[in-house]
């Protein structure tokens, strides 16, 4: 069966992989395409893309964008982005502005209660590179804080934690929004991080999201049990919406998470692009017949 993982990072955010190496890693995994979803920020496309003609693999242009809803964090994958759209540019450069700001405020809280750790920390891994909550518990973790990233992040970087500072976010209508405008396609990710204390309210929230015009949203995902996979499929059906998913692979990042398969038992079939694939012809075609009345009506 041909499989595709639609939820990958690299080193443009908080992955460990280049771009290059990435596409190259998904060439060795035998995926048939992967998309490229850095946190708000499309800096790793162009390269991948380019590795990705050279190697035979598609390449899908996508960001992970952050959202609020319910006083809850929710991430939402764009796939089909146009990269070279300048509204979509310009957010995600005001995003990643915004992201470095809420950073240096954490690293700073986190100082102020006695950890060793400060902006030149930061400052350190280099100019130019989408930086998350993640880099932060690294840094955590090399300095004997926590073991590993889920500690850390659950410890100290977590909603009532010392060094949480709450991110500044796009509204869930000028994510969807956006990201149509940009000729793209989105979806609501790991919709069971949303509230993990109450899973109705997930499974809720993802429908409204829906309903709000979000493409679809992940069924498969690489922490998802069977009773998710079955929640999540049963939304979709409810919704007659597509389905996405993906590994959300981070390299280094994430230690035994693997490209194409997660945890082990991950599967995304190829025909979730193809249903993508005909969605987005199927609104080329209807663009094309608006465009020709609208000529036919001038003359």
């Amino acid at each position: 069966m041909k499989i595709v993982d639609l939820h990958a990072h690299t080193t443009a955010s908080d992955g460990s992989y280049t771009p290059t190496e990435l596409v190259g890693y998904a060439k060795k995994k035998g995926l048939s395409a992967i998309a490229i979803t850095d946190h708000d920020t499309i800096a790793g496309v162009e390269e991948a893309s380019i590795e990705g003609r050279k190697l035979g693999i598609r390449v899908i242009p996508g960001a992970e964008l952050s959202t609020r809803m319910d006083d809850c964090d929710v991430h939402m994958t764009s796939l089909f982005i146009n990269c070279k759209n300048e509204q979509l540019i310009k957010r995600l450069d005001d995003m990643a502005a915004s992201r470095q700001e809420r950073n240096y405020k954490m690293v700073d809280k986190l100082h102020e209660a006695g950890f060793q750790i400060d902006r030149s920390d930061l400052d350190a891994l280099g100019e130019g590179k989408i930086l998350a909550r993640g880099h932060i518990a690294q840094i955590l973790i090399a300095r004997g804080y926590a073991t590993e990233l889920k500690e850390a992040l659950r410890k100290y970087l977590s909603k009532g934690t010392p060094g949480y500072v709450q991110k500044e976010v796009l509204s869930p209508e000028e994510c969807i929004q956006l990201v149509h405008d940009a000729g793209g396609l989105i979806f609501v990710a790991h919709l069971h991080q949303i509230d993990p204390q109450d899973p109705e309210h997930c499974k809720n929230v993802a429908r409204r999201l829906i309903r709000m015009g979000a493409d679809g949203l992940e069924t498969q995902y690489c922490e998802f049990d069977d009773e998710w996979r079955q929640a999540t499929e049963q939304i979709a059906q409810e919704c007659g919406c597509l389905r996405s998913g993906g590994s959300d692979f981070h390299g280094a990042m994430k230690k035994g998470l693997d490209l194409a398969c997660g945890y082990g038992d991950l599967q995304v079939p190829y025909t979730f692009l193809e249903a993508m694939d005909a969605e987005l012809a199927r609104r080329q075609n209807e663009r094309q017949v608006i465009k020709t009345c609208k000529n036919q009506t001038k003359c």
